[in-house]
């Protein structure tokens, strides 16, 4: 027996084999496609069964019928010219043709016809053969579609996207590659992906996608790593690069789309974000005060070295709680009340200040000068707190020893008071007896006393300066101008500089400036410089007093002279009491004018004078009035 192979044709096949007549007949009748004899009036002669489905008419019904008032509304008039196109050409050449009918019941149908025209004895028509393309229609508007959604896509997404094959070579890309690796679109578009990169991943990239075909391992699938990426002029950039696989029905090999996201600015952004921080970070711990940040609620956001180190903790130790729950606080509970209300009081928009004690590291109670500080936004609205701490245990201390020492100064100077007031009646009495008998003696004796007399004074001058000095001062403040009050001052003393020989240059300024003093006090300053610095410059001696406003709001007086100057030992204790550059002076003159100079809230200070002496300047603030001064 003999194999007799499918595909080859049997030599027992007979080769006069001729279809009956019916055979011909049924494959048109019967047929899947759609056959019309249409004659040029346009009505259908003739339908098959397919045709008549189609058209959901009887055949009957559709013989005489319109072949264009089938066709869609859309479709007619082109229909028609085709019709009288057809039945010009030539007999026995198709021509392609399509279009949508709709038939009896609303359906439309997509059908591809080839017509060709007939002509016989019997008469001419076209033999129109239709084949439905409605689900291949369909198809390709789905793919138009698709397509035109894709290609928004990729023309919309702001960040780079691009698709690859299994061998790496680029089929699509989104617009945005131009602007961030400087490529048109078109100019990827089927070249390898590994133009895009850098050494060495651009020599080994086809080896990384053999190795995932061959083991399905991967370490960028499904995960977002950061690369270098090489835009079109060589430069490298930082992009963050997110891989996917799609596996498209159909096709063997899938295809895999990598997201890619600038992020250089970001990265220098953030490098100088870490750098601002390091140096934030530097400054903040460098303070050797207590600083701290806080939400406006009081959360705790952060805390320095110094505050830190204060108590033994650590940042993660007090950071996101609750200031008020910190080891700062755990002194008493009532510090604990004392700072809730103060963040309560400083979300607000007030600044809070105050004094507590807490136990630092070593187990010691410190002192802390605390505050909270609002900080506001252009609205005004608090966004954070700055809790600020000083330890001044080391101060109050000093602060008390220094209250101590000055009561027991007081006491002592209310005793040297009443000492000085107790001897001063009995030297006036013992001087005046020593000048009553020096004028009963002879020459030699008379001299004796007359040097204890001047010895008496002397000592008489210096309980009363000791005596005003130990006072407390009782100031009796009243309006005054600031010339008004020199050119009175300057006139008492007109002839004592007259018989000095002393020219004095009064300079004031062109305003009276007002001050509020208390004027017999001040004049005693001004008297006490201006008899000093006659002193100083003897006979033809030169003096110069200026008056000028000094802002904001003060006063500068200016008492210059061109006598020898401030000796260099005696300029740094020239205000202590009991220091005297002269001969017979107590001492106590420049003290007392300091300490009127201070009562009134000012300063005195003494310098090298232009004119080659001592130059001493009073600032005194000046009348508080609604007006700016």
């Amino acid at each position: 027996m003999t194999d007799t192979r499918p595909d080859q044709p049997s030599t027992d096949a007979p080769s006069d084999f001729v279809p009956e007549e019916g055979f011909y007949r049924g494959l048109v009748e019967e047929g899947a496609d759609v056959l019309v004899l249409v004659e040029r009036s346009g009505a259908m002669l003739w339908v098959n069964e397919s045709a008549a489905y189609t058209f959901a008419m009887t055949r009957g019904a559709c013989v005489g019928s319109s072949f264009v008032q089938l066709a869609h509304p859309e479709d007619r008039e082109r229909t028609q010219k085709a019709l009288l196109r057809w039945f010009e050409a030539e007999p026995d050449r198709p021509a392609p043709f399509e279009n949508r009918i709709v038939n009896a019941e609303g359906r439309v149908f997509a059908l591809r016809w080839n017509i060709r025209r007939h002509r016989s004895e019997a008469g001419e028509w076209l033999i129109c053969n239709g084949h439905d393309i409605t689900q291949q229609k369909r198809y390709e508007r789905a793919l138009l579609e698709s397509e035109a959604r894709h290609r928004a896509l990729l023309s919309g997404v702001l960040d780079p996207l691009i698709i690859i094959d299994a061998v790496g070579l680029i089929q699509s890309v989104s617009d945005s590659v131009l602007p961030v690796f400087g490529y048109d679109p078109a100019e990827l578009i089927g070249r390898n992906v590994r133009v895009l990169m850098p050494s060495p991943h651009y020599e080994q990239h086809d080896s990384y996608l053999a190795n995932y075909t061959a083991t399905g391992e991967t370490h960028i699938l499904n995960r977002t790593r950061e690369f270098k990426v090489v835009r079109k002029g060589g430069e490298l950039i930082d992009c963050e690069l997110s891989v996917s696989r799609v596996d498209i029905p159909g096709q063997g090999e899938p295809l895999f789309i990598g997201s890619l996201r600038e992020v250089t600015q970001r990265r220098e952004a953030e490098r100088a974000l870490l750098q601002r921080e390091m140096v934030f970070r530097a400054i903040f711990d460098q303070e050797f005060q207590f600083v701290g940040l806080c939400s406006p609620d009081g959360t705790l956001l952060e805390a320095n070295r110094a505050a830190l180190d204060a108590i033994g903790a650590h940042r993660e130790d007090v950071v996101d709680r609750p200031f008020w729950e910190t080891p700062w606080w755990e002194f008493s509970e009532e510090t604990r009340d004392r700072l809730r209300d103060g963040v309560r009081r400083a979300g607000r928009g007030e600044f809070v200040r105050f004094q507590f004690q807490f136990i630092n590291a070593s187990g010691s109670i410190r002192t802390l000068d605390f505050s909270l500080k609002p900080v506001v936004d252009d609205r005004g609205n608090v966004t954070m707190l700055i809790p600020e701490g000083r330890d001044v245990t080391d101060l109050e201390k000093a602060r008390r020893s220094e209250t101590q020492m000055l009561k027991a100064l007081a006491e002592l100077g209310e005793s040297a008071a009443v000492l000085a007031h107790e001897v001063k009646n009995p030297i006036t009495a013992v001087n005046l007896a020593l000048r009553a008998v020096a004028d009963q003696l002879g020459e030699d004796s008379k001299a004796v006393l007359e040097d204890l007399v001047s010895r008496m004074q002397t000592l008489e001058r210096t309980l009363r300066s000791t005596l005003s000095f130990a006072k407390p001062l009782q100031l009796e403040l009243q309006t005054v101008g600031s010339i008004e009050l020199l050119t009175d001052v300057l006139a008492k003393l007109r002839v004592e500089f007259v018989r000095a020989g002393v020219v004095v240059d009064f300079r004031p300024d062109i305003e009276d400036l007002q001050l509020s003093v208390d004027v017999g006090k001040l004049s005693e300053v001004f008297d006490n410089l201006l008899r000093n610095a006659m002193q100083a410059t003897g006979q033809g001696g030169r003096i110069t007093v200026g008056c000028l406003r000094r802002k904001p709001g003060w006063a500068r007086f200016t008492i210059e002279d061109d006598g020898p100057g401030i000796p260099e030992h005696l300029r740094a204790n020239l205000f202590k009491p009991f220091v005297s550059g002269r001969s017979g002076g107590t001492g106590l003159g420049l003290p007392i004018c300091r300490r009127i100079i201070e009562e009134h809230g000012g300063s005195i200070d003494a310098t090298e004078s232009e004119l080659g002496g001592a130059c001493f300047k009073v600032r005194l603030p000046l009348r508080e009035t609604g007006d700016k001064q």
